[in-house]
C-alpha cells in the first residue's frame, strides 16, 4: 500500500499551535536547540518547523555571521510560525524533504524536530539531508519512543481504536514510525552517515486542560482528516471520550502526561 503524506495545512496548523504547542513539543525544542553547536558552522538548515517552535530558540541564540533557513511542507505552518518568531534572522521556505530544492553541499548543520518520521519515504529523505550537508557536516534530529511511555499518544490511540479497531497511531509514516533506535542507526549508516550517536529525553509535559488536549489531539493533527474519512458524525463522541479518558488518567488543572524521545546525531 502506498504511503501518503500527513496534511498539516488548514485550520490544523493553528490548532496544533494553541493546544499542543507548548504542551508537547516545548520541552523538546528547547533540549535541541541547547545541544546545537554552531562552531565553524555558517549556514544552517531547519527541515519540518512546523510552528517554530525550535526555529524560535535557533533564532535566538544564532550567531550573528550564520545564515538560517527554516523550512516546512505546510505554507499554513509557515504562515502560524511567522507569528512566533519574530526575527529577521530566518529566511523561510516552503521544501519537501523528499525532494530538497537546494544545491549539493548546501549547509553545515540540519536539524529537525519530530518530523522525519511522519515522511513517506523516510529513506529518502535522509538521503536529500546527506546529499545538502557538507562533508563533516552534520544533521541533528529527533524522534519520539515508546508510545506507551508517551501518555497523550497511548491514550489517543486506545480511544480511536475503541472505535475504529484500527492502530491509527502506529501507522508507518506517523508519530512512532521512528522509535526504534537501533533501525534509525541502521538507517543512517545505510545512506551513508558516520559517526551516529543518539540520547534519549524524558519530561513530563503540563497543560491546564483536558479538554484542549482532547481538541488538538484531532483538530491539531492529521488524525481529524482520518476520522472525517470514516465517519465524521463520530467526531463529537470521539472528542468526549478523549477528554474523559485524559482527565481520568492524566487529571487537570494541571494535566501532566510523560513524554520520551530520541535525539539522533550524525555526521557525513
Amino acid at each position: 500500500m502506498e504511503k501518503t503524506t500527513l496534511f498539516f495545512g488548514g485550520t490544523v496548523s493553528q490548532n496544533y499551535e494553541d493546544y499542543l504547542g507548548a504542551f508537547l513539543f516545548e520541552p523538546f525544542a528547547v533540549d535541541l536547540a541547547a545541544r546545537l553547536n554552531f562552531d565553524a558552522v555558517n549556514d544552517v538548515l531547519e527541515l519540518a518547523c512546523g510552528s517554530g517552535r525550535l526555529t524560535k530558540h535557533i533564532a535566538e541564540t544564532l550567531p550573528a555571521d550564520v545564515e538560517f533557513t527554516a523550512t516546512d511542507l505546510s505554507a499554513d505552518m509557515i504562515s502560524v510560525a511567522k507569528t512566533k518568531v519574530n526575527s529577521d534572522r530566518v529566511r523561510w521556505a516552503t521544501a519537501d524533504m523528499i525532494d530538497l530544492q537546494f544545491i549539493n553541499d548546501s549547509f553545515d548543520l540540519v536539524v529537525c524536530q519530530f518530523g522525519l518520521m511522519l515522511v513517506p519515504d523516510q529513506m529518502k529523505a535522509l538521503a536529500e539531508i546527506l546529499r545538502v550537508l557538507k562533508p563533516g557536516g552534520k544533521v541533528v534530529f529527533n524522534t519520539w519512543t515508546d508510545r506507551d511511555y508517551n501518555k497523550v499518544w497511548a491514550i489517543g490511540d486506545k480511544v480511536l481504536q475503541s472505535f475504529f479497531g484500527e492502530n491509527i497511531v502506529g501507522q508507518n509514516p506517523g508519530p512512532f514510525a521512528l522509535g526504534d533506535k537501533e533501525l534509525v542507526f541502521e538507517m543512517l549508516k545505510t545512506t551513508g552517515f558516520s559517526e551516529t550517536h543518539a540520547t534519549t529525553l524524558e519530561c513530563i509535559g503540563e497543560t491546564d486542560s483536558a479538554a484542549n488536549v482532547a481538541y488538538g489531539f484531532i483538530h491539531g493533527l492529521p488524525i481529524g482528516s482520518f476520522v472525517q474519512k470514516r465517519d465524521a458524525e463520530l467526531m463529537p463522541e470521539i472528542i468526549k471520550s478523549l477528554e474523559e479518558n485524559y482527565r481520568n488518567e492524566l487529571g487537570e488543572h494541571p494535566l501532566k502526561a510523560q513524554q520520551k524521545a530520541l535525539i539522533f546525531e550524525a555526521v557525513k
